[in-house]
């Protein structure tokens, strides 16, 4: 004797082969698609119900006619939404109402977002359709999600496509390979698409997912009675051997009636290994940059030894000379060391050459007061280098020079952006200097050198005034941090 649920069954599968055969009939009068094309449209549209109740709309396939017409063959009415509150299966759109449809269809170009007027302008809605493409990657009908324009929701819309035998599903409007895997009521897998069959042989099961228990499936703490329990999406990101997932899982319903359970799953293996991998970088030259630092620290430990070994004043000067030009070199990968960036905060690593310049270098009974003001600036290590150097070769020219026989003077530093350009001022208010003496300054690396690297290595311009009220040195360089 049939039972009251064994009757339901029946009727249900029926209501299916009814749906799957106007479908087949639908096609064979309209196209010249062929029986696999035809197969992949009917395997889509047995996923209609699935996407309609994880993204709250109406859910359509359209195949173009011999005539270029669109015509729908499959369609599943959300019962929330259900806009044309009708079966419009079999009902022709036109391309004024429809033209993200015929697009999907005619180019196969996706479409997410777009307005269209449905039901003969009755309706206004915002609609995402992507092609359904079949093994020879031809554009065989289009798949559609709608719903009403006034709906503010922030959903990630699903679309299938079936190029090279394989599903792939498009969230939020990014083409992706995903695996979708869809269970019934009572928790049994009932599909699941090639990619999800290829993620779990990857995970060990060899004899094929469907049929199996949800429990005996899921990735992830998230129990079946917890899901279905659920209103919203579960979003999660699983690590199960070499392979790492993003899961998305949805109960479905129908008519306030619990249908099942529906999971995406999105390989982030690869992703999540680059991610790995530049961690890694990351870790390798901010350890490239201490030891840098630590290396030219040791040069100028060794210079500081081997200067107080001799008597020879010049030999002293010029060891003081150096040390001080590999000090300020040293400034910018102490700060990349201590930062662990790849670009150098102009006004902290000025900060710290002017500081280091004061206390190694301070005029014997002069009180020099200094500042650094101006814009904010990133910039590269050999940027960086450059003009560290530079601004303390400026600044020992300013203490060495600028404040003889005087008890106090002052020195400034100012940064000014550019788009293209941007500009260091290094100013005192110092004795200045005649032609005279500017040759006897340049008459060792002095000038000579903050020229040349101005113009060599920054691709810059220098400025040089100076008179009784002090001397401003000006030079510019590439704003961008890039190398």
């Amino acid at each position: 004797m049939e039972t009251r649920e064994g009757a339901f069954i029946m009727s249900k599968r029926q209501k299916g082969i009814e749906k799957d055969r106007l479908l087949i009939d639908l096609v064979r009068a309209n196209t010249n698609l062929t029986d696999s094309d035809i197969q992949i449209l009917l395997e889509v549209s047995h996923s209609l119900p699935f996407i309609s109740n994880l993204e709250n709309g109406d859910v359509y396939i359209n195949v173009l006619t011999k005539t270029g017409e669109s015509v729908v063959v499959a369609q599943y009415r959300h019962p929330a939404c259900d806009l044309y509150k009708r079966n419009i299966v079999g009902e022709i759109e036109r391309k004024v109402d429809e033209p993200a449809v015929y697009r999907a269809l005619e180019y196969g170009v996706s479409c997410r977002g777009l307005i269209g007027i449905i039901d003969e302008g009755r309706t206004m809605v915002r609609h995402t359709v992507s092609p359904i493409f079949n093994e020879k990657q031809m554009v065989i009908g289009s798949l559609t999600y709608e719903h009403p324009i006034t709906d503010n929701s922030d959903t990630e819309p699903i679309h299938v496509r079936y190029p090279m035998g394989e599903t792939h599903v498009y969230l939020d409007g990014q083409i992706v390979q995903d695996g979708l895997v869809i269970f019934d009521e009572n928790g049994t897998c009932t599909f699941a698409n090639v990619k999800a069959e290829e993620f779990y042989r990857g995970l060990g099961y060899r004899e094929g997912i469907v049929g199996q228990r949800y429990e005996d499936l899921q990735l992830g703490n998230h129990p079946f009675s917890d899901v279905i329990m659920t209103t919203g999406v579960i979003r999660d990101e699983v690590r199960l051997g070499d392979y790492i997932f993003e899961i998305t899982i949805s109960a479905t319903w129908e008519n306030d009636v619990y249908k099942g359970i529906a999971v995406i799953l999105q390989d982030k293996t690869k992703i999540r290994q680059m991610e790995d991998e530049i961690t890694y970088r990351i870790a390798s030259i901010n350890e490239i940059h201490h030891r840098v630092k630590n290396n030219l620290q040791t040069i100028i430990s060794l210079v500081g030894l081997e200067a107080a070994q001799t008597r020879d004043k010049e030999v002293k000067a010029f060891a003081k000379t150096i040390i001080s030009r590999i000090r300020s070199i040293n400034v910018t990968y102490d700060l990349l060391a201590r930062t662990g960036a790849n670009s150098v905060n102009l006004k902290a690593m000025l900060v710290r050459i002017m500081e280091s310049s004061l206390e190694s270098g301070n005029v014997s009974g002069c009180q020099i007061s200094a500042d650094v003001s101006g814009d904010e600036l990133e910039l590269t290590t050999s940027t960086a280098s450059t003009v560290a150097l530079i601004v303390n070769e400026l600044l020992q020219n300013s203490l060495k020079y600028a404040f003889q026989g005087r008890d106090r003077g002052t020195i400034i530093l100012t940064i000014e952006k550019g788009n293209d350009d941007s500009w260091i001022t290094v100013s005192d208010d110092g004795c200045g200097f005649d032609e005279k003496s500017e040759k006897k300054q340049g008459s060792g690396l002095g000038l000579k050198l903050i020229d040349s690297l101005v113009k060599s290595k920054l691709k810059g311009q220098i400025t040089i005034s100076s008179g009784d009220g002090g001397t401003s040195t000006r030079f510019s360089f590439r704003s961008t941090a890039k190398k």
